[in-house]
């Protein structure tokens, strides 16, 4: 593997760490403070645990400084890496140093007398603090001493114009890609058609088909309004809208707008409304009575309650629905969910209500903070301490190409999420209609990745059993965006697949079958046989109701 493919691999890595989360805005002060308190008041509730403790620190760092200390870090933590930490004794030391006082944290929060969600929380907080004072973010790291020297003191100048750039344009945090180096239309999102729809909320795209035969069904994608659509076409080579075409299907995509203050009464209805004005019109243009659906993390909530309003209507609109990476609720033990006290949604539905919006860069500075190794400090070092450019890599552009959430929507979607609403039909409504996801009897494929954050597959496997139709739940093996961004051709692909419907997600994994392989090329024949029989392509996109527009990528995928 070149030296490009293997960063590359290392950002899509990183990028597991992102993506498309329901929102929830901060941390909360009230919880902030009660953990803080816990974790400083273990001196006086129990000294003589904390003294254990700081016995054991003092004996570990005499060894440190007597260089008998074998402390080690983890071998998937790539920031001690360079050979330096371990072959210099100096730089040895103060990694051994670190990896001692971080050793000596876990053991306080291990010991605190508090239930374990707020033993998580404060385990979560400490750690925070801890990362942040890692000898790797400092000009000790060896490879930026190294840097500096070689350059003679260039690196520190260009780190500091970094800073000073990310202080001014990016609130302080530190750029994670080159954004120089990405157009949308022009070296993003550029496969072939044109905008055929457009109301308030969103522009509808059709694409011009790759294939001499087309299938009948059309296929209409429903991308999240959190993360703009183009993660779908981001490049010829990863591009789910392309092989869709190339399999002969007939693709539209919505492009979600970019919402201000004066939309802030846009709520879920809203969404499934516009969703579903755009679906008619791919069904006018297509001449079909129904499609083939999918919903990908919030997108997949958001077509889930417009299909449960089409149910509760008697429309027979959609033949299959696709869910990828989607999960109805906020598992408990995920970050998330720790993080999702009362307290916080109050402050989060306060804070939007205000604002009338949720910007997009508060939620990807929320994010980062989750994984702050991986993105936050990870790009601390390159920018600022090595002096790099920010990588140029097309998934972290469109990772920061952010957009905003209406308050409305925001506050359902929190509520949704935390209260569970969608597995209990009735306790949701949207435009005066309750939610019933098992009135939705269309076929379902269901996939998850086994290593995502994010959307856990368990609570993904959970939610794809709320539904009322029959069902097929793949596993692959990767996060969240390479769960679904995973074309054939990559050997370390593989999934997981078991026609058992049990209740339990581990039951149900322990019976599975593992396959070698993309779970596009196990998808694409399920749609096949769901899709209609084939017919000639069209030899022009649009109608004449719906006549085209822009061409692709629209223009609301444009705006600030």
């Amino acid at each position: 593997m070149s030296k490009v493919a293997r960063s590359e691999k290392v950002m899509e890595a990183q990028m597991e760490d992102i993506g498309w989360v329901p929102p929830v805005l901060g941390f909360e002060s009230r919880d902030f403070k009660e953990t803080l308190k816990a974790v400083l008041g273990a001196p006086i509730r129990d000294p003589i645990t904390l003294f254990k403790h700081q016995a054991s620190l003092m004996g570990e760092m005499f060894k440190v400084f007597t260089g008998k200390s074998t402390l080690a870090p983890d071998k998937s933590d790539r920031r001690f890496a360079d050979p330096s930490w371990t072959e210099n004794p100096i730089h040895r030391r103060m990694m051994q140093a670190y990896l001692a006082n971080s050793k000596y944290w876990q053991s306080v929060v291990d010991d605190l007398k508090v239930d374990e969600m707020d033993r998580e929380r404060a385990r979560f907080f400490v750690s925070l603090f801890v990362d942040a004072f890692s000898p790797t973010n400092s000009l000790a790291n060896p490879a930026a001493m190294k840097r500096m020297l070689e350059t003679g003191g260039g690196s520190i100048k260009k780190g500091m114009t970094n800073m000073l750039h990310d202080l001014v344009n990016e609130g302080g945090m530190p750029s994670m890609v080159d954004k120089t180096a990405f157009k949308v239309g022009e070296n993003l999102a550029t496969t072939e058609g044109v905008v055929v729809f457009r109301n308030d909320l969103v522009e509808l795209i059709q694409y011009k088909p790759l294939a001499a035969q087309v299938h009948e069904r059309p296929f209409f994608m429903i991308p999240p309004p959190i993360n703009k659509y183009y993660i779908m076409d981001i490049n010829p080579e990863k591009s789910m809208v392309r092989y869709l075409l190339q399999q002969g299907k007939q693709v539209f995509i919505i492009s979600w707008r970019n919402p201000r203050p004066e939309h802030a009464d846009w709520g879920f209805d809203t969404y499934a409304g516009s969703a579903r004005e755009a679906l008619l019109a791919a069904l006018e243009i297509t001449g079909a009575k129904d499609c083939n659906l999918w919903g990908g993390c919030a997108g997949g909530i958001i077509g889930s309650v417009m299909l449960a309003q089409m149910a509760a209507r008697g429309e027979r609109l959609v033949n299959s629905f696709t869910l990828n990476v989607t999960i109805l609720y906020m598992p408990s033990d995920s970050v998330m969910g720790m993080m999702a006290t009362e307290g916080l949604l109050k402050k989060a539905r306060k804070h939007t209500a205000k604002k009338g919006v949720l910007d997009g860069k508060e939620m990807s500075r929320m994010f980062a903070w989750l994984r702050p190794n991986d993105l936050v400090w990870n790009y601390w070092v390159n920018n600022y301490l090595m002096g790099n450019k920010p990588p140029a890599f097309d998934l972290l552009y469109w990772n920061c190409d952010n957009t905003r959430l209406t308050s409305r929507f925001h506050t359902e979607l929190m509520d949704i999420v935390a209260n569970k609403w969608l597995a209990h039909p009735g306790e949701f409504q949207a435009g005066g209609i309750p939610v019933d996801l098992k009135k939705v009897d269309c076929d379902l494929f269901a996939l998850a990745g086994d290593t995502d954050h994010i959307t856990p597959w368990k609570s993904c496997y959970e939610s794809s059993m709320f539904f009322g139709g029959k069902c097929e739940f793949v596993l692959s093996n990767s996060g969240h965006i390479q769960a679904m961004i995973n074309p054939p051709g990559n050997k370390r692909s593989v999934y997981f697949t078991n026609p058992a419907r049990v209740a339990d997600a581990d039951t149900w994994l322990a019976g599975a079958t593992r396959n070698s392989g993309s779970w596009w090329e196990r998808w694409i024949v399920w749609l096949n046989d769901r899709s209609g029989n084939l017919v000639e392509a069209p030899k022009a996109l649009g109608s004449a109701a719906h006549r085209p527009m822009d061409p692709a990528p629209g223009t609301y995928v444009l705006e600030p």
